[in-house]
């Protein structure tokens, strides 16, 4: 449940951040102004994104192949999202849901895999076997001593 709840918040986060984004530059370059209460609008269409997100964790392998069915259900609700509730034009919606499902939704994939995956104990240098050495002198182990000079 913990890791449910945490993927959940990791995808709402990356989601909201880069819809908010899409949202306020898109709609300042195409229609010249923003919605009007765009910020409850992001974090409603946001929140959207990443319960599905959570519910097909989507990753790049799968994408478009086992999973084809799942990102096609994934690409209608993006452009829903993008179109209804982001209130852009239906051909801007699907321009700019299409792409921005298509990377993000597999690098924040990748993202909720490496935190909550542990990560491997790694052995310390003190704990490493020490290995003798190969070659060993052939004579005595000690040192000659040195010549007197007289």
């Amino acid at each position: 449940m913990f890791a449910i709840i945490c993927s959940f918040l990791i995808y709402w986060l990356v989601m909201f951040v880069l819809s908010y984004i899409a949202v306020e530059i898109g709609q300042d370059t195409l229609y010249d102004e923003v919605t009007p209460m765009s910020g409850l609008k992001v974090a409603c269409g946001s929140f959207l994104l990443a319960a599905m997100l959570t519910y097909f964790h989507p990753t790049f392998d799968a994408m478009f192949t086992t999973s084809i069915a799942w990102t096609t259900l994934q690409a209608i609700v993006w452009c829903g999202v993008f179109i209804l509730i982001y209130q852009f034009h239906p051909w801007h919606g699907l321009a700019i849901a299409l792409p921005l499902m298509l990377i993000t939704s597999g690098f924040a994939t990748m993202g909720v895999d490496s935190i909550l995956t542990p990560s491997p104990v790694r052995r310390t240098g003190s704990t490493l076997l020490k290995s003798e050495p190969i070659r060993r002198p052939l004579g005595s182990s000690s040192a000659p001593p040195p010549a007197l000079k007289k």
